[in-house]
């Protein structure tokens, strides 16, 4: 099985529900280890890790290193249950396609 699998914004928004009006506070508030300060992450992906919690890959606005953002979706019950479902869907339909 796959550590980590590729999401979009759109599955995002489904598995964060109301919390998701909140990403772009995150996404504004992320720590460069390069600028060694809090920073914007721009053009990064979205993956479901093994806990099911979502990792933005992205890079700093500032200086253009690489930044990682972390939201766990285990806190919320409704939540993590979406993320499984989610990431079932997208893993049946990536074998399909081999």
């Amino acid at each position: 099985m796959e550590k980590e699998i590729e999401i979009e914004d759109y599955d995002i928004e489904i598995i964060m529900m109301e919390q998701y009006e909140h990403l772009n506070i995150i996404l504004e508030n992320s720590y460069c280890t390069t600028c060694k300060k809090t920073s914007t992450i721009t053009n990064y992906k979205s993956y479901l890790n093994n806990l099911n919690d979502i990792i933005l890959r992205g890079f700093c606005l500032k200086c253009g290193g690489p930044v990682n953002r972390y939201i766990e979706t285990g806190e919320n019950l409704q939540s993590a249950e979406v993320a499984v479902h989610i990431k079932n869907v997208l893993q049946i339909s990536r074998k399909k396609k081999k």
